[in-house]
């Protein structure tokens, strides 16, 4: 959709360099190929969404917390749909996310996505915001959105039981 920095074959930009956390999601074989992963970057310093596509905020200010960070760098090659547009293995994925980010206090995650992966957040029932209207970034239709990371969000993903009591 947008321009990446691409070496050897790696897509790579000014954020990697920041520190941030990765989730790889590999095959459960003896090869452990990756085919997807995630980055999240704590919004205190430089990220994407403020600093590379600050339009997307429309006028609002860029948030900066330690309970609030950036999801970015979503990929995934399931080849297979889940019943809400989703991949079950792209659902597995964000509830890992949910987990480790509920685990480490982090509260909010923003993020800049298109319009259709919006709509696929919608329909699975995760609290969705946006900052503003969406906006043509390349080819695509581009939205900065606020996922909350609560009882909504958490009742989507896993059901009826909540991420604390799964964890105790």
């Amino acid at each position: 959709g947008w321009d990446v920095s691409v070496i050897d074959e790696m897509e790579i930009d000014g954020y990697d360099a920041l520190s941030p956390y990765y989730m790889l999601i590999q095959e459960d074989t003896p090869e452990a190929q990756v085919f997807g992963c995630w980055r999240i970057l704590d919004t205190t310093g430089p990220y994407m969404l403020k600093n590379t596509f600050p339009e997307l905020l429309h006028g609002k200010e860029a948030p900066c917390s330690p309970h609030i960070w950036e999801l970015s760098r979503f990929a995934i090659n399931s080849g297979q749909k889940g019943s809400l547009g989703f991949s079950d293995c792209t659902l597995e994925a964000m509830r890992a996310l949910a987990r480790y980010s509920l685990q480490n206090d982090i509260q909010t995650l923003v993020t800049v996505t298109t319009v259709g992966v919006e709509k696929m957040m919608i329909r699975a029932g995760l609290d969705v915001s946006r900052f503003g209207p969406h906006l043509k970034i390349g080819i695509e239709r581009a939205v900065a959105l606020r996922i909350e990371l609560n009882a909504k969000t958490q009742i989507a993903l896993y059901g009826g039981v909540l991420v604390e009591q799964r964890l105790a």
